[in-house]
């Protein structure tokens, strides 16, 4: 019995010690790609210097670098959908559905400029990925209930989530992002999707007040990005 619970208790470090690498690799992984804005994936001795492990120690866990960004851009994935899914209900009107998920994708690239380098310069919002598939949902019901106005669901989709990328891309690379920047993005998207001026506005700030209201209690990673301590 004693024997059992040592190799249990054994069993369990070994594990905890290998999450705790892994995420350690994984970490300096996003790291060092986010800042290879226009050289490419970043290399092995670039991360295991990031990460201040040996190169031995890197391949015990992955065979490639890209096989630790895929890794981690999956986790991404995982975790902004289940975020939206904590986050979001179905009886939310479509094009609010839409432009929560969209901001929250821009308030978390405040909040996290290394996410945001990563999901912008990663396959994350890629056109066969599921994030991407689940905004293009919420286009096409936005669509089917007059809210929008577009003749073309593909020029629609590349509209908005290019501009996010490319949103994203900028927060990321800027010391001080600027509320009206934020918001202003988020708009220009909702009119190029036929909405007018002032209806995209007051949609914006109602998707604001939802998440800066819901959030907190939860998603794990929030923080309030506008809030001035004091």
């Amino acid at each position: 019995m004693v024997a059992a619970i040592n190799e249990d208790h054994r069993v369990r470090v070994a594990k905890m010690r290998r999450e705790r690498m892994v995420a350690r690799l994984l970490q300096a992984v996003m790291e060092c790609y986010a800042e290879h804005v226009l050289t490419g994936p970043p290399t092995v001795d670039e991360v295991i210097r990031r990460a201040d492990v040996s190169r031995a120690t890197f391949y015990k866990y992955f065979n490639s670098v890209d096989e630790a960004i895929e890794q981690r851009a999956s986790e991404l994935v995982d975790e902004m959908v289940e975020s939206l899914k904590d986050l979001v209900n179905d009886r939310m009107k479509p094009i609010l559905l839409f432009t929560v998920s969209v901001h929250l994708f821009l308030l978390r690239s405040v909040l996290d400029k290394t996410w945001g380098a990563f999901v912008a310069r990663s396959d994350l919002l890629r056109s066969d990925g599921v994030l991407f598939q689940g905004m293009t949902s919420h286009l096409a019901a936005a669509l089917e209930a007059h809210e929008v106005r577009f003749s073309d669901a593909e020029a629609a989709r590349m509209l908005a989530i290019g501009t996010m990328r490319e949103a994203i891309r900028a927060i990321s690379q800027t010391d001080s992002p600027r509320r009206p920047f934020v918001d202003q993005v988020m708009a220009m998207i909702l009119i190029g999707l036929g909405i007018e001026c002032d209806v995209a506005a007051a949609l914006v700030n109602e998707a604001t007040i939802f998440i800066r209201g819901a959030a907190p209690d939860r998603l794990t990673w929030w923080r309030d990005p506008w809030h001035k301590p004091g």
